[in-house]
């Protein structure tokens, strides 16, 4: 059954897409679904066409925003991280194209957050360290991933502490937590919102590394470790409840992960895990490096590491706070490494949009995530 809640964000969603795709703008059928063009798009967000980075790709900036996209690929480049749409751009002429969804899911929440419906004050961060118990998750040559999601999380809860906000950790000892039963605990407190935290592995492709962080798929679309839509996909979940604010949430937590530490960037993605589609209230899952690589795994080894890592995420955390307060737009990458609270920010390596298909797909998280 639809919730009230739910029923009211839609229709503010719905009327603000309805707004954006008509008058000017023309309506593009490719795949039996409704596509804009990235010209319009970018004239919509004052940005100007710009000489492309590489061939078949199309680079748009505006003073404040920039988005970098590749015909035929899902990934593009917004605001200088990456991030995964449900559907591949198309070429159509000369024209590029983007579904109508990601339009209204991914593209504009990344532009203009401030706008996104239905927002309410934060005053609970439950935080989730991922496995525990049984459950150990990925192993590293140094320790296992429950134990460094524990330490992360304890270090994220005393920054956030500090700022005032009141903290719930779903587990605070080496113990075995279902998955519903942590959705279960954001569910139950208002005003609250979910960062389960993890790291990742691939044991088959050792040279796997960098960042990436989840937020819900959104209804109809598939996840972004899949191409095509199946009947699953067509089926709501509590989590689309909040599917926007969760992504914003995810936005600002990765923005401020890459502005302040360097690690390649696998950019914002879509999943149904347990922990994000449960979640009636705003939910992200964090992937803090590969285990299973050599150089991640010698990184999330160090205290000092973890230190500025769980910094980076509160940091993440305190911006999307403030947007849903007064509609304070989050921190972006530029701002961090534009000499904000981190001296220690550096570039990090970000990929260029290509076909889907050279792109290999987020290798799906350790046991127990989902």
């Amino acid at each position: 059954m639809i919730s009230a809640t739910f029923f009211r964000r839609m229709v503010a969603v719905l009327a603000w897409m309805a707004g954006a795709s008509a008058g000017a703008w023309e309506i593009h059928q490719v795949d039996g679904r409704d596509h804009v063009s990235l010209t319009e798009v970018a004239s919509f967000y004052a940005m100007g066409d710009e000489s492309a980075p590489e061939p078949n790709t199309r680079k748009y900036r505006g003073d404040d925003r920039e988005l970098v996209v590749a015909s035929n690929s899902r990934l593009i480049i917004l605001n200088g991280v990456a991030h995964w749409l449900a559907f591949p751009v198309r070429q159509k002429g000369d024209l590029m194209l983007v579904s109508r969804l990601d339009l209204g899911k991914t593209i504009e929440p990344a532009f203009r957050p401030q706008m996104i419906p239905g927002f309410e004050p934060v005053k609970t961060v439950v935080l989730d360290p991922g496995h525990g118990g049984q459950d150990k998750g990925a192993r590293s040559p140094y320790e296992f991933e429950k134990n460094f999601a524990l330490d992360v999380s304890r270090r994220v809860r005393d920054e956030l502490k500090k700022a005032g906000l009141k903290v719930v950790m779903t587990r605070n000892s080496d113990t075995f937590v279902e998955l519903p039963q942590r959705a279960a605990v954001a569910n139950r407190i208002p005003n609250s919102i979910l960062v389960s935290i993890h790291f990742n592995a691939a044991d088959w492709n050792h040279q796997a590394n960098g960042f990436e962080i989840f937020c819900v798929t959104p209804r109809g679309a598939p996840s972004t470790a899949y191409e095509q839509v199946t009947v699953r996909d067509m089926a709501g979940e509590a989590g689309n409840e909040s599917d926007l604010e969760s992504f914003a949430l995810a936005n600002a937590v990765y923005h401020a992960m890459h502005g302040r530490m360097e690690m390649y960037d696998r950019g914002v993605k879509r999943a149904r895990f347990a922990v994000l589609r449960l979640a009636k209230v705003p939910a992200i899952l964090v992937e803090g490096g590969f285990l299973t690589n050599p150089e991640d795994a010698r990184k999330v080894a160090s205290r000092q590491w973890r230190d500025g890592y769980a910094r980076s995420i509160a940091q993440g955390i305190l911006e999307y706070v403030r947007l849903a307060s007064n509609k304070t737009p989050p921190k972006q990458v530029a701002d961090y490494r534009g000499g904000g609270e981190s001296g220690t920010a550096v570039a990090a390596a970000r990929p260029t949009p290509a076909p889907a298909s050279a792109i290999p797909l987020r290798e799906l998280p350790s046991a127990g995530t989902n």
